[in-house]
Parts: structure tokens; C-alpha cells; sequence
């Protein structure tokens, strides 16, 4: 894969998921460009519900995604897509374990047949950045599920549904976890619907990467 198409997937993460590429610019080059990777999939799998409304429609582009995940798990040739090309390049399926990215499909099609975003799998996304990002340093999986409200709160609160849950305590997360977790900080303002400018964004996101709090 060509370092201009990693390349373009960053510039999009950079601009429809603004508060995780923040994040990922603390991290390593060799997991940035990983994380990017991730990211750049779960954007492909989150906007089927902004290409297509019909359920038929939408089931056609999963079951692309789920055969082109088949493929790079039987070791074939990756599908030619620029994602599922970064995907195979970064080794991204083996570092977050069997199953993950299937995860974030199914979860991500289960979203859309039923027209809930609640549905949609910020947990598990995080947990596979944390996999990334920790690698063997302790159990990224335990990690998040003590980050569960926060992940949850600040994902309802992105989507605009401020006020509706607590911005729950701060808390105090692990350096390596941090490239992964960073964004969290940005809870606050969204569930006090107030959108970052991208100044503040970066500020916060700087602190929580230097404190661990968020």
C-alpha cells in the first residue's frame, strides 16, 4: 500500500472524526498509522446509514465489508479498497484479535436496521484502539470495561443527546492507553452542547494525553 493512500485515509479521519485523529497523534508512527487504519473502517461501516436508507441497500454494502473482512482472514489478497488495503498493510486484524472487526460490523448493521445509534459499537472500537495502542501491556479489554459510562457518555453526548446522562467522575487513565483515549476529555463540552472550537479541542485532548484525566 502506497504512503499516499495511508495518507488520504488520515486526512478523512482528520475530518469526519476530528476527536479520535487528535488522539492519534501521540501515539507511535507504526500504531498512528494503525489506529488510522481502524478508524478509517469503522467510518466506512458507521456512513451506510448516511449512502443509503433502504434496509436492502444496506445490507448489499455489509455483506461487501464482511467478505472483503473474509478474505484478509484467509490471508487472500485484500479487496481493492484503500481501507481494506490499509487494514491488510498494518496488520490491524491480528493486533486487536480474531473477531474484532467482525464485531464492529455486525454491531454497526444491527444500528442501522433498527435506526438506533445507540446500537453502534464505541466500546468495542475503543477497546480495539487500547489493543492497539497497549499492545501486551496489560488487558485493553479490562481497561475500557472500567471506561464503559465515560465511553458511553461522551458517545450520546457527541451525537448531540447532551443532558440526558451524567457527565460522570473524572478519571485517570494509563499513558500507554492515552493515543486511544484522549478524545474522552471532550465529554464535557459536548453534554453541555457547546461544540470545541478546534483550538479547544486540541487543548484538551494535549491535557488528557499529559494527565491522563478525562
Amino acid at each position: 500500500m502506497s504512503e499516499n493512500a495511508l495518507k488520504s485515509i488520515d486526512r478523512l479521519i482528520a475530518r469526519v472524526d476530528e476527536d479520535r485523529w487528535l488522539s492519534s497523534r501521540y501515539a507511535a508512527p507504526a500504531q498512528r498509522a494503525q489506529l488510522i487504519a481502524l478508524y478509517g473502517f469503522n467510518y466506512e461501516l458507521a456512513r451506510v446509514r448516511l449512502a443509503v436508507s433502504e434496509p436492502t441497500l444496506g445490507a448489499i454494502r455489509f455483506q461487501w465489508w464482511r467478505e472483503a473482512l473474509e478474505a484478509l482472514s484467509a490471508q487472500q489478497s485484500a479487496r481493492r479498497h484503500t481501507v481494506t488495503e490499509a487494514l491488510a498493510a498494518t496488520r490491524v486484524p491480528d493486533l486487536v484479535g480474531p473477531g474484532t472487526l467482525l464485531t464492529l460490523l455486525d454491531r454497526h448493521q444491527d444500528a442501522f436496521e433498527a435506526g438506533d445509534r445507540t446500537l453502534e459499537p464505541e466500546q468495542a472500537l475503543t477497546a480495539a484502539a487500547c489493543r492497539i495502542v497497549a499492545g501486551r501491556k496489560g488487558d485493553a479489554w479490562s481497561d475500557v470495561a472500567g471506561l464503559a459510562k465515560t465511553i458511553e457518555a461522551y458517545a450520546r453526548a457527541r451525537r448531540g443527546a447532551q443532558g440526558d446522562a451524567p457527565a460522570g467522575a473524572v478519571l485517570k487513565i494509563r499513558p500507554a492507553l492515552r493515543p486511544a483515549l484522549a478524545h474522552l476529555a471532550l465529554r464535557g463540552p459536548y453534554q453541555a452542547g457547546r461544540s470545541p472550537s478546534p483550538l479547544s479541542k486540541r487543548w484538551r485532548v494535549l491535557l488528557a494525553v499529559l494527565t491522563g484525566r478525562v
